[in-house]
């Protein structure tokens, strides 16, 4: 526990090591139903341990820290890398704003419906690999090849798996790692969608309050307070165990229809039930 920032970080440090677990053991065992859908949550929370790890580092050691960075790459088959130049520099620094390369308007209109939702990651990737790809030879430029490491690490363990057995690494590695990557992307979507764009920083605090949608309910436990976001934009440098204490700090000012319980019932009532019928007019929000 010395090495450890907070005892808190056991949690994503256990899914790290149960997700890759769960794999070999089907791998070599079968598939198992109940087994391969812990995988699919585990993998949404290895991509949200994987963000917060990059805010806020979980060890005191450097190099373990850059052994969490590789191991996350690995396993959730995404460079660490990544959160650097398209997150960090880029999204926390223009929350939604017309600058931030991944705002949800950008690809077809202010919207907010399913389709919407299940294309913002593939419309998002044509920004974002750009970006990675032009960051790895600026880093190269300064002496940092870490980020060329991990995504050779990453071919280098796929194909492997994928040579050994195609057909047990698209199962088993490949569909699950999609899915993890997928709702990184999309997480997005959800938490942004329908918000009114902010200006940046200069915006003052009222367009970060409305530039953010929040998931109070109990899909924090599970995914590591993700739900938090509009606290998460104000300080993207705490710790992700203090988001609900500084959720309440800011919820009174956050309105209400950016605030909502259930994760699940938003999404059915929101992108299922009411895509034909908009609450607001989103057209409106972006002219204010």
């Amino acid at each position: 526990m010395i090495l450890l920032h907070r005892v808190r970080d056991l949690q994503p440090l256990a899914y790290l090591i149960i997700y890759p677990l769960l794999m070999a053991y089907q791998w070599f065992n079968g598939f198992h139903a109940a087994l391969f859908f812990l995988m699919l949550v585990l993998s949404v929370g290895l991509s949200v341990a994987q963000h917060h790890h990059t805010h806020l580092r979980i060890w005191k050691s450097k190099r373990l820290n850059r052994f969490t960075d590789w191991t996350f790459s690995v396993v959730q088959g995404v460079p660490s890398f990544v959160f650097f130049p398209a997150h960090i520099g880029n999204h926390h620094k223009h929350s939604h704003g017309a600058e931030d390369e991944t705002r949800t308007y950008r690809f077809g209109g202010h919207h907010n419906h399913l389709i919407g939702f299940l294309l913002h990651p593939f419309q998002a990737l044509t920004v974002l690999v750009p970006s990675m790809l032009s960051y790895i030879p600026r880093r190269a430029k300064k002496g940092d090849f870490w980020p060329l490491i991990e995504v050779i690490s990453i071919v280098v363990v796929s194909a492997t798996l994928a040579l050994i057995d195609l057909r047990l690494w698209l199962l088993f590695v490949a569909l699950p790692q999609a899915h993890g990557f997928h709702w990184l992307l999309s997480s997005n979507y959800l938490q942004h969608a329908g918000a009114r764009p902010s200006t940046g920083p200069e915006s003052g605090e009222d367009g970060l309050y409305e530039a953010s949608r929040n998931f109070t309910g109990l899909v924090n436990l599970v995914w590591l307070n993700i739900g938090y976001h509009t606290a998460h934009h104000f300080e993207p440098r705490a710790h992700w165990s203090e988001m609900p204490s500084l959720h309440e700090k800011h919820v009174t000012s956050v309105p209400s229809w950016l605030v909502e319980k259930s994760l699940l019932w938003y999404f059915l009532r929101t992108l299922f039930f009411q895509s034909s019928r908009r609450k607001r007019n989103f057209s409106e929000q972006v002219s204010h």
